[in-house]
């Protein structure tokens, strides 16, 4: 390639947005990279977007909601590069606090369209925490515990 090409294709992806007003190839990037290390199948990535936007594809996200739905996978464990050398505050880092809306709607969200999941009701999901996490609801699952909830639910698809 020559050195004209490359910067052409480098200006490209660091253009704004695009002229529809929907997020950059740069931000759009950094959701699929997020997907990709979240090891999010197709489905359950578009079905987060539809709990969170009501939206099937990113690209018919504002600049606002790429910045919520990559804060939501940071939520999940996830972290670009460009965000591991800074500093988070106290209270984010250590996930003490309750698991938001959009973690316990992806949690429901995966329980209810699980390939391994036979009971797919909220008692089910329920006896599963208890049973597993030693959590006794739903809505007493803690942020820091989120991933490792995800990830065994969808675990169960394997075994």
């Amino acid at each position: 390639m020559s050195k004209k090409t490359v910067a052409n294709q480098r200006q490209l992806l660091q253009t704004g947005p695009t002229l529809s007003g929907g997020p950059s190839r740069t931000e759009l990037a950094k959701v699929h990279i997020a997907k990709r290390d979240l090891k999010l199948t197709d489905q359950l990535y578009r079905g987060v977007l539809n709990v969170l936007f009501g939206e099937t594809s990113a690209r018919d996200l504002s600049h606002e909601q790429i910045d919520e739905l990559l804060d939501h996978f940071k939520s999940l464990g996830w972290g670009s590069e460009y965000t591991k050398g800074q500093a988070t505050s106290p209270s984010r880092s250590t996930g003490r606090g309750p698991a938001t809306m959009a973690q316990l709607g992806l949690i429901v969200y995966l329980w209810k369209h699980g390939p391994g999941i036979r009971n797919k009701s909220t008692q089910a999901l329920e006896h599963f925490l208890s049973h597993h996490f030693h959590i006794p609801e739903l809505k007493q699952v803690k942020a820091r515990q989120v991933p490792g909830v995800l990830g065994a639910i969808k675990n169960m698809g394997k075994g």
